[in-house]
């Protein structure tokens, strides 16, 4: 049970409610939560959706998963399979972000994957940051710690609210690309 109720549409706002429609959000908590203050909600969602666009999909959901991972997040990796699944990533490189192996990427995902963990733990070496450079740009490099630090923060911020999953059981950190389908197929 979430330490803050999970709104209901009818209790929020009915300028906010568009954010709530299958094409925007849906219904997933963490949304549900954060209407108990829709203008942040709203702002927030803004944000995010620059971030993502300098990033693209694929890469900005291995970001989200291996700071999920990182932190042992399990509400946002829980929600993040099911997202990253749609935008190219696989289950193995699910598995393999799950079980903290970034051997099956790429040269530019795997530093991109590294830097996460680095930014994530505070750790962040100038050989890590030369790397990465060589892969991303500058815009990028910011874009890319920024997410990193709002899924950091996130991640804390759920813990706090002891935020309930939807749509069943924790698919684990090494989906079992079956269960995903049974979770998230008729979702």
């Amino acid at each position: 049970m979430s330490r803050l109720p999970l709104l209901e549409l009818d209790e929020i706002p009915e300028e906010y409610h568009y954010l709530f429609t299958d094409d925007y959000l849906g219904d997933r908590h963490i949304f549900r939560v954060w209407a108990h203050n829709p203008e942040i909600l709203q702002a927030t969602l803004e944000y995010l959706n620059t971030l993502y666009e300098q990033l693209g999909q694929r890469r900005k959901e291995l970001v989200i998963l291996t700071v999920a991972r990182a932190r042992g997040a399990r509400y946002e990796w829980h929600q993040h399979v099911d997202i990253a699944r749609d935008k190219g990533v696989t289950i193995e490189e699910m598995r393999a972000i799950g079980g903290n192996d970034l051997s099956p990427f790429d040269d530019a995902e795997f530093v991109l994957l590294q830097y996460a963990r680095a930014v994530e733990s505070g750790t962040v070496t100038g050989p890590i940051h030369d790397a990465l450079e060589r892969h991303y740009s500058s815009a990028e490099i910011v874009a890319i710690g920024l997410l990193v630090d709002f899924y950091v923060g996130l991640c804390n911020y759920i813990a706090s609210v002891d935020l309930p999953f939807e749509g069943g059981e924790f698919v684990g950190w090494h989906p079992d690309p079956d269960t995903v389908a049974e979770l998230f197929d008729d979702a």
